[in-house]
């Protein structure tokens, strides 16, 4: 190859390079920014081991755990693995087994968390 074409071909692989560590972290997980929704629970169930009660809540998820809140206050936490969707979500919405939590699915999002129990 001639110094031209190195010259050509050095700054796409500056540029791979550099864009490969954002990928990877963009398809390992969820990232660094945190998924938030508010949802109406509107019957009693679990997650990690405590008792959620009908209400208002925020839901947050980061890479390694979902967090429910209300009114500022941290009520309860759990484990999670992402999980790829095969479309967006409609809607957040919680999946349960009898009362525990299993997923969480958030509105518009391709992605969802499992939750570790």
């Amino acid at each position: 190859m001639s110094r031209r074409g190195v010259n050509a071909v050095a700054p796409i692989l500056v540029a791979l390079a550099l864009a490969m560590p954002l990928a990877a972290r963009a398809v390992a997980g969820n990232g660094s920014k945190p998924t938030s929704a508010t949802m109406d629970i509107l019957t009693a169930v679990s997650l990690g081991g405590k008792e959620i009660k009908p209400g208002m809540y925020t839901v947050t998820a980061d890479d390694t755990k979902v967090t429910l809140a209300q009114n500022g206050k941290v009520v309860a936490e759990a484990p999670v693995q992402w999980k790829d969707e095969t479309s967006k979500a409609r809607y957040t919405n919680i999946v349960t087994i009898g009362e525990k939590v299993t997923e969480i699915h958030f509105g518009g999002k391709m992605r969802y968390v499992s939750i570790e129990q």
